[in-house]
């Protein structure tokens, strides 16, 4: 009785959409075309090189070796084997939801377990450092406040990473790159280059098309959810900044508030990513054990912390002209 209910409440929600958008087809459009414009211009150019030359760094064995160099370091601070450093490096020249794919990646050729991945994914959610330098610098006209922002993000990251980690006592090993490097041949015995390539970007393509379709209903969810809801801009701005992130950004650079106040706001939803984001990342990660609620949470204590971290940082050390 309960499913049917719930099958029935979808088919409703579902046909209520479609009216909206036959509607207001004019909003829709403009609203895919936007969403379109964003994938283009700021997921594609960004991700799409990083998505096939990182795929092709661990079909050559790059992984293995930088997992060598890494192991003692990284089970130090995180706990986490040498692989996670590869995520870690990556996912802060990328941007979201890369972390996702490579984490992947690993969890497909048992480098990582699941509850690694998860703990991993909590603090790998970094934005796309051209997009805080460039866009968010733009939007806000000051490119000291967005280099603050992404600092910001990074500390706090980093913060809950060191603050989720299980202890344990660690030994140090011995590093051996010839036994990596023997690995790294017989890796490349396995597949001719062209066939790695095609791979990578056929695996790049269809993660792209995924993001496309995600970023685009939420936009138009975004902007259901605005028209029907008599809100103030201030409001529309919130809930579309945790809805889509892109969008809730470009409504704060506009509101006339001080500046420090909206470098913070801006933080909170690049920290927090909006929900589109986390349907990307869920999205890439559809096939594994990784627990929802944990990167969720993991998320809002981020958004909040880093967003303080702006606002302190702001007031206190830096000065805003």
């Amino acid at each position: 009785m309960k499913k049917n209910i719930y099958n029935l409440f979808i088919i409703l929600l579902l046909l209520s959409i479609l009216v909206f958008i036959i509607t207001y087809s004019d909003e829709v459009i403009a609203c895919v075309l936007n969403a379109i414009n964003i994938w283009k211009n700021n997921i594609v150019t960004s991700l799409f090189p990083f998505f096939i030359i990182s795929d092709l760094l661990i079909n050559y064995g790059f992984v293995d070796l930088i997992s060598e160099l890494t192991k003692n370091y990284t089970r130090i601070l995180f706990n986490l084997p040498g692989e996670s450093s590869f995520v870690i490096i990556t996912s802060m020249l990328t941007g979201f939801p890369s972390s996702a794919k490579f984490i992947n990646e690993l969890l497909d050729s048992k480098k990582l377990t699941i509850e690694q991945a998860n703990y991993l994914l909590t603090f790998t959610h970094y934005p796309n450092p051209l997009f805080v330098l460039g866009v968010v610098s733009s939007l806000l006209n000051n490119k000291k406040v967005s280099i603050v922002i992404y600092i910001s993000i990074i500390i706090g990251n980093f913060i809950i990473g060191m603050f989720l980690k299980k202890k344990k006592k660690h030994i140090k090993e011995k590093i051996n790159i010839r036994n990596v490097l023997n690995i790294i041949t017989v890796k490349r015995k396995k597949n001719s280059f062209i066939t790695i390539l095609t791979s990578s970007i056929y695996k790049s393509f269809n993660t792209l098309i995924i993001l496309l379709g995600i970023i685009t209903t939420f936009m138009i969810i975004t902007i259901i959810v605005t028209n029907i809801m008599n809100l103030n801009i201030f409001s529309k701005s919130i809930i579309s900044g945790l809805l889509e992130m892109t969008q809730g950004i470009k409504n704060i650079s506009l509101i006339n508030i001080p500046i420090q106040y909206k470098a913070s706001l801006i933080t909170f939803f690049i920290s927090f990513g909006g929900i589109s984001i986390h349907m990307q990342v869920m999205s890439i990660l559809n096939d594994k054990d990784i627990k929802y609620l944990y990167y969720l949470m993991s998320r809002l204590i981020h958004a909040f912390l880093s967003s303080c971290i702006t606002l302190l940082l702001l007031n206190r050390f830096v000065l805003i002209s």
